[in-house]
């Protein structure tokens, strides 16, 4: 089962890998650590439209594919 947290984000930074054929996002939260996240250009795009459209979003799935 997948782990719910809610953190406070200072800034990010996306970029796309050609190498790894994946979305990499990077989270900077206020406390602690940066978060590495890569994802397939499709869950960045849902994501995307969900972060368009915050009263839709119910959460976002950390399971891998």
């Amino acid at each position: 089962m997948s782990e719910k947290k809610v953190i406070a984000v200072k800034d990010w930074n996306c970029a796309m890998s050609d190498e790894l054929g994946r979305v990499a996002l990077m989270i900077n939260p206020t406390d602690g650590e940066p978060i590495l996240v890569l994802m397939t250009i499709f869950q960045a795009a849902r994501m995307g439209r969900e972060l368009q459209s915050p009263k839709r979003v119910s959460s976002i799935s950390t399971k891998r594919a």
